[in-house]
């Protein structure tokens, strides 16, 4: 019997930790204490550029006008333990304009319990930064004394993990040169390698840093939480929880990082007892796609010197949409009504693609229909934008098909589709590559990727 209770008492324990750590208040007030050091340290590097790593790492940094802010999207899966990849369809080469401009950047990002730093910051990013040095050096452009190491953090990274990432280095640089990737034009803007450096609110700071005079641009890999153990710790007023940013889907009730930014006087003014309704509310008003866009200040995005702009909902609205392009594509299962009028009937096109599952099989058999629509105004050089929800996945596949159909891999339209040559995967992965230069946001799934690959060389 006294096992039985002691039992019953345990689930109980385990389900109100569980509560807590969802509780959109817990959640909040955790970030926010979070962000006053992610600010603190960015304090120490006011020149830098402050670089949110995906969804997670916005939640951490309070804007702040007079400071560039980019994101970037490095996934901590291809840094886990016997699965290290670089990889192609996660260049984030608008960091090296970034990083170049600033003289080094800030990656902002956050781990749940059990991690002192994300996999992204300890070993994805260090993988980035070792094969665009490799790959600089193996092309002749290095020279002399350019660091083409890996670098990991020796507390973190074993060094029998390290040996075995460090085998891989040369590998990773060959499939980036098989791109035929313009190094050179890299190379003008990095004047010094990459070097991965490690900040955690663990880290003992006695002095400001300067690496003005240092050999190498500092890629600062910045962990915003507290390691804890068991993931929480009490505080006055809340419980904090390690990594409260990520798998914002399971906690944040609709509301995004820039809404919480906006916000967070509201949300906090009657405490705890009112945040979770104050949270539904504002994320019910305030739409999370048109947050977006005033947070990145740009609802669409040209393809380099293409005609193709992939762009998110927003930018679909009209009239604005018919006063930025001749032709709209639509990729998503809504639609603005005045799209449907018969007087776009030759500029508009639906491709009702729901999200999910079904969505990938669906798109495959839209881009016939998308190929078609565009081939005359292609060839009378009309602007199109392609446009779904984020703009990140859908857009990006159709915009992907046509690119592959009508332009070379220099952003030139082909005179006659005959003059295209024949479709490879480097083709294809040349052609997302500057998407992923243009548009640093667009996220393709590796789906609607195969699918692309599957159409063009079955």
């Amino acid at each position: 019997m006294e096992d039985l209770r002691a039992h019953g008492d345990f689930m109980k324990h385990s389900e109100q930790i569980r509560q807590d750590h969802k509780n959109v208040y817990n959640r909040l007030k955790s970030i926010e204490e979070d962000a006053a050091f992610v600010h603190e340290i960015s304090a120490l590097f006011p020149q830098y550029a402050i670089v949110a790593n995906e969804r997670c790492g916005s939640w951490y940094i309070e804007p702040q006008p007079e400071r560039k802010h980019v994101s970037a999207y490095f996934k901590s899966t291809d840094g886990h333990t016997g699965e290290w990849k670089f990889n192609l369809r996660r260049l984030n080469l608008h960091l090296i304009d970034v990083i170049a401009a600033t003289g080094g950047c800030i990656i902002v990002d956050s781990t749940r319990r059990g991690k002192r730093l994300p996999d992204a910051l300890s070993k994805t990013i260090p993988i980035w930064c070792a094969v665009l040095n490799r790959a600089i050096s193996k092309s002749g452009l290095g020279g002399a004394g350019w660091d083409v190491e890996l670098h990991t953090l020796p507390s973190i990274i074993s060094r029998s993990e390290h040996a075995q990432i460090a085998v891989l280095i040369d590998g990773f640089a060959d499939n980036l040169l098989r791109t035929k990737i313009d190094l050179a034009e890299i190379r003008k803007k990095l004047t010094k390698p990459l070097r991965p450096l490690w900040y955690t609110p663990q880290s003992n700071i006695i002095y400001s840093p300067d690496y003005s005079d240092s050999p190498f641009f500092p890629v600062i890999c910045l962990s915003a939480s507290q390691f804890i153990e068991g993931g929480s710790q009490a505080r006055s007023g809340y419980m904090y929880v390690q990594g409260s940013g990520d798998d914002e889907e399971a906690w944040s009730l609709g509301l995004t990082a820039p809404m919480f930014w906006r916000h967070r006087k509201e949300l906090f003014s009657g405490g705890a007892a009112t945040c979770e309704q104050l949270a539904m509310q504002i994320a019910a008003r305030s739409k999370d796609i048109s947050e977006q866009d005033v947070a990145n200040n740009e609802a669409y995005t040209y393809v380099g010197n293409s005609k193709i702009a992939i762009g998110t909902w927003k930018s679909g609205e009209p009239p604005s949409c018919w006063q930025n392009f001749d032709i709209v594509i639509n990729c998503t299962d809504q639609e603005y009504p005045e799209n449907k009028n018969e007087i776009y009937s030759k500029r508009y096109l639906h491709l009702n693609i729901p999200s999910g599952k079904r969505g990938q099989h669906i798109l495959f058999s839209y881009i016939p229909l998308a190929l078609q629509f565009c081939q005359e105004p292609m060839a009378s050089g009309k602007s199109i934008l392609v446009h779904c929800i984020e703009g990140k996945d859908r857009a990006v596949g159709i915009a992907l098909a046509l690119l592959v159909q009508y332009y070379d891999t220099h952003g030139v339209p082909y005179t006659e589709v005959s003059q295209r040559p024949d479709v490879d995967k480097i083709y294809i992965q040349q052609h997302l590559i500057n998407i992923m230069n243009s548009r640093p946001q667009a996220k393709p799934s590796r789906a609607t990727l195969k699918k692309i690959n599957t159409y063009f060389m079955s």
